[in-house]
C-alpha cells in the first residue's frame, strides 16, 4: 500500500512516501480503507522524538482520519465491510483500574494512532473496532 512514514526520529528528511506492507488485523480489529486524514501537531512531536518514544521504523504517521471499513476481525460485531466510520485515535488496555472504571484517557497503557500504533497516512489502517463512529450518510 501507499504511505507517508518516518523512516527515523529527525526532520522532514526522515519523512518519505512509498509502499508499506498492508496491515493484518486481530480479532477486534477492523481494517479501513483511509478516506480522509488530518494534520496534528503531534506528526511533528512523533517526528522529533523523546526517550520514551519506542517506535519501529518505518512509521506511519496521523492520528486524525475517517475512512470505509474494508475487513472486519472474527469477533467484530456492529460494523460491516462498507460502513462510512469515524475513529477515535485513543487506544486503552481495557484491563487497568482506569479502563474499567471508564476513564481510558488514564490507562496506563495509553496510547495513540499515529503515535504508538500505525497512523492514518496510508492507504489502510488497524484500528480496534471499539475505536470506530459511524458517520450517517448526510456526513
Amino acid at each position: 500500500m501507499k504511505a507517508i512514514f518516518l523512516q527515523a526520529h529527525g526532520g522532514l528528511e526522515q519523512v518519505a512516501y512509498g509502499e508499506l506492507p498492508r496491515p493484518g488485523i486481530g480479532r477486534d480489529e477492523v481494517l479501513l480503507r483511509v478516506h480522509a486524514a488530518a494534520l496534528n501537531g503531534l506528526d511533528l512531536w512523533v517526528m522529533a522524538g523523546w526517550p520514551a518514544l519506542k517506535l519501529r521504523f518505518p512509521h506511519v504517521l496521523g492520528s486524525d482520519g475517517a475512512g470505509v471499513v474494508a475487513e472486519v476481525g472474527s469477533d467484530v460485531t456492529g460494523f460491516a465491510v462498507g460502513d462510512r466510520v469515524a475513529v477515535d485515535p485513543t487506544t486503552g488496555c481495557l484491563t487497568c483500574e482506569f479502563c474499567r472504571s471508564g476513564r481510558e484517557n488514564m490507562c496506563e497503557r495509553f496510547a495513540l494512532l499515529g503515535e504508538h500504533r500505525p497512523g492514518f497516512y496510508a492507504e489502510y489502517i488497524a484500528v480496534p473496532a471499539r475505536n470506530l463512529l459511524k458517520m450517517p450518510d448526510n456526513v
